[in-house]
């Protein structure tokens, strides 16, 4: 039985199956051996599977996990979730890449800290066209109020303790969490009393591609106003929070150049 079960939901329906490789290539590589990668590839293109597949008949430490049709991220994530058998539990996406040391510097913090129930790192930022580009700094111990202007983790980069997912009842299939499951996880899981820290060390290197931000519809960010109203008030941060709760509906009416023009500062 693995230490470290990392979950993995992907969906890609194209041909291209480079950042797929690199990424499950950057958890077999890990410095720390004792894992199982569990990926969720429900509807994703023949390609994509049989880099799978051939995959794991190299590396047995590459499960294949059936969703029984299941196509939203959190839906996948539960279902490795219910196969996982660490004590751990690391996040990864499809698309982005652990440094080779990542999981075993996570690992031995969570050893070494038993108070800490989630632990994220910091990253670099990078894309296709120009490589890494940019970094994302995070405090190393975020406090509810961290989650007032934004989100204080990056999603793909933790590891949960195993009985903290448990207890919050994994990711929320809420219609308003679709594109805010993490947000609204991480913040159930401070109201369950878990804490989370952040590594001061660049382990994680997190895929943003200049187009992105056109995925993010005005519904997401309705919902991601709800999933605040919702968990600010259940960790009583109400009143006082509730021009927080707007701001993902402020953002969303700004021009999109505006927008860009902010991520790349602060990616700076």
């Amino acid at each position: 039985m693995p230490k470290i079960s990392v979950l993995m939901g992907v969906y890609l329906p194209g041909e291209e199956t480079g950042p797929l490789q690199a990424a499950v290539g950057s958890i077999l590589g890990q410095t720390y051996r004792d894992l199982e990668l569990l990926v969720c590839p429900d509807g994703s293109s023949p390609a994509a599977m049989d880099l799978l597949e051939r995959t794991a008949e190299e590396d047995p430490r590459l499960v294949l996990v059936q969703g029984d049709g299941k196509r939203t991220l959190p839906q996948k994530l539960n279902c490795c979730i219910a196969r996982a058998s660490g004590v751990y539990l690391a996040r990864m996406d499809g698309d982005d890449r652990s440094l080779p040391q990542r999981l075993e510097r996570q690992t031995a913090y969570l050893d070494s800290h038993p108070q800490v129930g989630f632990l994220g790192c910091n990253a670099a930022l990078f894309d296709s066209g120009r490589g890494i580009y940019g970094q994302r700094v995070f405090p190393p111990a975020p406090t509810p109020e961290d989650f007032l202007f934004t989100m204080p983790f990056l999603h793909p980069a933790l590891v949960f303790r195993r009985e903290a997912l448990e207890a919050a009842g994994g990711y929320s299939l809420s219609r308003w969490a679709v594109l805010c499951e993490d947000y609204d996880l991480l913040l159930r899981l401070y109201a369950l009393g878990y804490r989370g820290e952040n590594l001061q060390e660049k382990l994680f290197c997190y895929r943003v591609e200049p187009g992105d931000w056109k995925k993010r519809r005005m519904s997401h960010r309705f919902n991601e106003a709800v999933t605040r109203l919702l968990r600010f008030g259940q960790l009583g941060m109400l009143p006082r929070a509730l021009p927080y709760v707007a701001k993902p509906l402020a953002v969303g009416l700004l021009p999109h150049g505006a927008v860009e023009k902010l991520k790349e500062w602060r990616a700076r």
